[in-house]
C-alpha cells in the first residue's frame, strides 16, 4: 500500500501555474484610495509626553496663579498662552491639552 506524497510547489511556480486563469479577476483584498484619516481616528492620537513640572511660590502669588488658571482653564493653559504671548514658541498640544479628566456615569 502507498500513501499519497503530494508534489511541493513553491509560490513562484504556484503563479505561474495558475495567472493565466485568474488574470482578469479582482483582487482579492481591495488596495484603499490613499483617504485622509477620518476625525475619529485623528482624535486617537497620543498627545507628546509630558513631565511635572514644580516650583515654590509665595502665597500670594500662587493664588494669582490659581485664580488666572481657573480662568484659562488649567494652570497649564495659562502658562502656555502667557509663554506664547512673550514671542516663545510653545506646541500646541500645551496651549490647548487634552482633556483627559474622568467621566462619571449620567446619573451620577
Amino acid at each position: 500500500m502507498s500513501t499519497f506524497k503530494p508534489k511541493r510547489v513553491s509560490g513562484v511556480d504556484l503563479v505561474a501555474q495558475i495567472s493565466g486563469a485568474t488574470v482578469n479577476l479582482p483582487a482579492a483584498v481591495p488596495v484603499p484610495s490613499p483617504a485622509p484619516a477620518p476625525l475619529a481616528a485623528m482624535e486617537r492620537l497620543r498627545p507628546p509626553p509630558v513631565v511635572q513640572v514644580n516650583f515654590k511660590a509665595s502665597e500670594a502669588f500662587a493664588n494669582l496663579i490659581a485664580r488666572e488658571a481657573e480662568k484659562a482653564g488649567s494652570t497649564r493653559r495659562l502658562l502656555a498662552r502667557l509663554m506664547r504671548d512673550a514671542g516663545f514658541e510653545v506646541p500646541d498640544a500645551d496651549v490647548t491639552p487634552p482633556d483627559n479628566r474622568r467621566r462619571r456615569g449620567l446619573g451620577d
